[in-house]
């Protein structure tokens, strides 16, 4: 898994070399996402898929997590719900109306 920490008062990681944190009480929303990349090269073409959680902070930014498999990413979506309980979590109709920018 990513080296991603997470404590009862924010998240700390690492972008690119720059170690980043982000306050828990920063987070508004907090959701999976999967997605299918198709890659082609000389000598023809593979699929892969990457998986990530997206956190939206209460300014509108957004961060993505990008990891190997699904699993760790659902850990991480559990680590960040048992440390601020009342974080909005889960790609919903409902979430999406009140975080997700036009």
């Amino acid at each position: 898994m990513a080296n991603i920490m997470v404590t009862n008062e924010k998240i700390t990681y690492r972008k690119l070399l720059k170690p980043c944190e982000i306050a828990l009480d920063d987070l508004q929303w907090a959701y999976l996402q999967k997605q299918d990349l198709q890659s082609r090269c000389c000598c023809g073409s593979y699929a892969s898929e990457i998986d990530r959680v997206i956190v939206t902070l209460k300014s509108g930014k957004r961060e993505m997590f990008q990891f190997e498999n699904m699993d760790e990413a659902k850990n991480l979506l559990a680590r960040l719900q048992a440390a601020k309980p009342d974080l909005a979590v889960g790609y919903t109709p409902e979430n999406r109306a009140l975080y997700e920018k036009a």
